[in-house]
């Protein structure tokens, strides 16, 4: 080897270990450990964006990306619109690559291959995406007049965005008495632009999940039916599907995008995430130790991908079948890791409308248009206090207005029965039963800042009873 290759190579491992250590940079809740784990954040973000979004490679990239930590400036970004796929290097180092699917999004290889991964997806029966007549839900014709009031109140929503504070508010859909009454979208988004929820995604696991206990298939206080856990004398054994939805299994997760966190590792790295997640140790009794974590939620997904029948094409059969179809969430894109299995999580896209679909669904006790498609009783359990919660803010997959001991609510401004599907970027499906009302907020709030709900959501509550 001539000594210009050597001097290469060992600058090569050298950039590797400093890119490393640059990767080690808390940045907007995302401190990612290694290049190859922060490429493939970009690789599945970018290709999300493009292929499922529908938007432009420069747009995710400047807006979404480069957000993630001042490092992705400098990625460099391969978009393949024949073989739909998007490969992120930095420094031509680092290769990650996420493939698209249609119907079914973006999915970051790991293990295998795209080939492979295409194959998997044979068969896959995308539904139909036409315009239907009618008001919404049942339609897709909308006819808001909000009051000058809500009007206002949907506006300041989105005034906050100034070079100094930056929420990045891209849709406010505002629905009332089963109506929208107001809608407002940024440039370069729509009614019909389908939005990450990110950790939305887990409520809509927890409603997924529910379908199967209103037809007999499961049950709250059952044994969670993970083969990893079913060795004699697996004290895992005895956590309960209840034990999952309550994040009280008692398993070791380390959920915090840390340097080698369980979710960075899971998420930007397995092949299964749920069977990442499912070999964790048991670190507290189950039921006892309230503790959030993805990690629980992939689980869950993969239990309802058993029970429909064990591969993705029966997955996507029965949620088109149980769930997004009698909801008319046209628009919902679940994306898989390579085991196929939706990512329970984190990946679930939607427009704006359908994201309130979803919220009217939960207000509706789990009933859309005369058909209960959840048990008697399970939104009341979704939204009710875990018992191993100390701060009272978190049902079963779904965020409430915590309580402290002195009574004080958390959103002080908010009602009581506050009862949310929330994400990472400040995304929210809010319903709030005593106003008859689903507030969807999708947006990219990152770093520092914060999308004060308190303060706009109440707002626009008001504006509602005006």
């Amino acid at each position: 080897m001539g000594r210009w290759a050597r001097a290469s190579l060992w600058l090569g491992a050298l950039a590797l270990v400093l890119l490393g250590l640059l990767w080690l940079t808390p940045w907007g809740g995302f401190a990612i450990s290694a290049v190859p784990v922060g490429n493939g954040v970009s690789a599945q973000l970018a290709c999300g964006g493009v292929f499922v979004s529908g938007r432009t490679l420069d747009a995710v990239v400047k807006h979404d990306v480069w957000r993630l930590s001042p490092l992705t400036q400098k990625d460099s970004f391969a978009l393949d619109r024949k073989a739909p796929s998007v490969t992120v290097t930095i420094f031509g180092l680092g290769a990650r690559s996420a493939i698209f699917r249609p119907g079914i999004g973006c999915t970051l290889l790991a293990d295998s291959d795209a080939a492979t991964l295409r194959r998997q997806a044979e068969g896959i029966v995308i539904p139909p995406r036409m315009p239907r007549a009618g008001l919404w839900p049942e339609g897709d014709q909308v006819a808001p007049s909000p009051s000058v009031a809500l009007a206002s109140a949907v506006e300041a929503s989105f005034a906050d965005d100034t070079p100094a504070h930056d929420i990045d508010t891209r849709a406010i859909v505002v629905v009332h008495r089963g109506r929208i009454v107001a809608e407002r979208y940024v440039d370069g988004f729509g009614p019909d632009t389908p939005q990450l929820g990110w950790s939305m995604s887990k409520s809509v696991t927890a409603a997924l999940i529910g379908t199967f206990i209103a037809s007999g298939n499961l049950r709250l206080d059952q044994p969670a039916p993970v083969p990893e856990w079913t060795v004699a004398g697996d004290p895992r054994h005895s956590i309960t599907l209840r034990n999952l939805l309550n994040m009280s299994s008692g398993l070791a997760f380390n959920e915090p995008y840390d340097p080698g966190s369980d979710s960075t590792a899971m998420l930007f790295e397995s092949h299964d995430m749920a069977g990442y997640a499912a070999t964790r140790a048991l670190a507290h009794p189950p039921g006892a130790f309230w503790s959030y974590s993805s990690g629980t939620a992939n689980i869950l997904s993969r239990i309802a991908m058993m029970k429909s029948g064990g591969t993705l094409k029966s997955l996507e059969g029965y949620t088109q079948a149980h769930l997004f179809g009698p909801l008319g969430m046209t628009s919902a894109v679940w994306e898989h890791d390579e085991s196929g299995n939706f990512v329970g999580s984190s990946y679930l896209y939607a427009s704006a409308r359908d994201w309130a679909r979803f919220g009217l669904f939960i207000l509706n006790d789990g009933v859309v248009r005369g058909q209960r498609l959840l048990p008697e009783g399970y939104v009341h359990f979704l939204c009710t206090p875990a018992p191993a919660d100390p701060d009272k803010g978190y049902g079963a997959l779904f965020w409430l207005n915590a309580i402290d001991a002195k009574g004080k609510r958390e959103f002080s401004h908010l009602p009581a029965d506050y009862c949310a599907a929330e994400g990472h970027n400040d995304e929210f499906v809010a319903i709030f039963p005593s106003r008859d009302a689903v507030i969807v907020r999708l947006g990219w709030t990152a770093n520092d800042f914060r999308f004060d709900r308190d303060k706009h959501f109440a707002a626009i509550l008001a504006a509602l009873e005006d």
